[in-house]
């Protein structure tokens, strides 16, 4: 949950966030839109304890961030678009040193481990370094990673940038399988496709402000018929609201 959330930079005549409010409901995939510049980085490095507001509210899973961000901690996970793995371990230590550095017992991490490298299609690889895998694969290790201490909210950053559509449809699938399981997911993409497929709600933002949220059916039936040219897509209400494409 968002409410009033300013911040500003020192030198910065504008406000990077701009009386932001919004909330995201428990288990669902939450797509946030914007084109460079419009705050969303800076929302979510508030929500990720990255960044402290300058004033407002921010919640992730009922825990304020800015008074208590090792608390939230706890129950939130961030993917980032580009790897961060550990070259020196093998694929199932950096899923092991995760889970040993947020306090998971021995026995849980263990198999907890051996369930998500599983579900992810890692089993076969588990004892590889990192630098042997794929873009997919390394995509897979770090939000399998991200899962061993058991969040209860996910941000992803881009997640099939650079995936190739085989590689991309199984990621879309164990984003899926996350939220059946009941993780809260909020997803940043620049992939109008992506953020259709995958979001149950989309926000889009730009100035700072949110301009519009809604499912994305809803959001493409609000788009006046002059704006598009046959059915109207994400795309056609990306530059409806911000008067720009998402590049």
């Amino acid at each position: 949950m968002v409410k009033d959330l300013v911040k500003k930079y020192p030198k910065s005549a504008t406000a990077a966030i701009d009386r932001l409010d919004f909330s995201v409901d428990a288990g669902e995939i939450f797509g946030l839109l914007g084109p460079n510049g419009a705050g969303k980085t800076s929302t979510v490095g508030v929500l990720t304890t990255r960044i402290r507001p300058s004033s407002g509210t921010a919640r992730v899973a009922g825990v304020d961030v800015a008074r208590h961000p090792a608390l939230a901690r706890r129950h939130l996970a961030v993917v980032p678009q580009r790897s961060n793995l550990d070259m020196a371990l093998s694929i199932r230590q950096n899923l092991l040193f995760h889970a040993r550095y947020h306090g998971v017992p021995t026995d849980v991490r263990d198999a907890r481990s051996a369930r998500l490298l599983e579900q992810f299609g890692l089993a076969d690889r588990a004892d590889e370094r990192p630098h042997r895998l794929s873009g997919g694969q390394a995509q897979r290790v770090m939000i399998a990673r991200a899962m061993m201490h058991s969040p209860t909210v996910l941000f992803l950053d881009e997640p099939s940038t650079g995936l190739d559509p085989a590689a991309r449809l199984f990621l879309w699938e164990r984003i899926r399988e996350l939220k059946d399981g009941g993780v809260t997911v909020v997803l940043t993409t620049h992939d109008m496709t992506e953020a259709a497929t995958l979001s149950d709600r989309v926000g889009i933002m730009d100035h700072g402000r949110l301009l519009a949220l809604d499912s994305p059916g809803n959001l493409t039936e609000s788009v006046p018929t002059e704006a598009h040219t046959g059915t109207p897509t994400l795309e056609d209400v990306f530059i409806h609201y911000t008067g720009r494409a998402l590049r």
